[in-house]
């Protein structure tokens, strides 16, 4: 290195030099308070549903349905990307018609639930306006 070459002094930092020091205790007694401290509403509480089980029955027919529909939908969209991607129709073919059967197996099921739950006096009280008022549009249009 040259003598007249000037080395980088560790003892300073010029960075520290830009950035401003702490202000004073009465200075930061000024200076005003966050104000997005209370900007917005408080945020929701969730109620403690520990105690609120469902009956094991409902949970049991709950997470059947569940299993079928996912088979379903998966049968269903692997068979057609089988056949339309691959070419393969029989094996996407067959996927889709397990899928198709485990749809329509699923809706059956979830039909005979709800039943039971209307048969029960469940709180669906507005499937049961839904289901009768679409009768009476069936009815209208088989006059026609």
């Amino acid at each position: 290195m040259a003598p007249d070459d000037s080395t980088p002094d560790d003892s300073e930092d010029p960075v520290a030099e830009l950035l401003p020091e702490d202000p004073p205790q009465a200075e930061a007694d000024l200076l005003p308070d966050d104000p997005a401290e209370n900007l917005g509403p408080d945020p929701p509480r969730v109620p403690d549903t520990s105690s609120n089980d469902a009956d094991p029955e409902v949970k049991r027919k709950f997470w059947s349905l569940v299993i079928v529909f996912n088979v379903a939908l998966f049968g269903m969209s692997l068979g057609l990307m089988l056949a339309g991607f691959e070419g393969r129709w029989r094996v996407g073919g067959a996927m889709f018609a397990v899928g198709a059967f485990a749809f329509l197996r699923g809706w059956h099921g979830y039909r005979n639930v709800r039943d039971e739950s209307d048969d029960d006096g469940g709180d669906d009280s507005g499937d049961a306006d839904d289901s009768d008022a679409s009768v009476a549009d069936d009815a209208e249009l088989q006059k026609d």
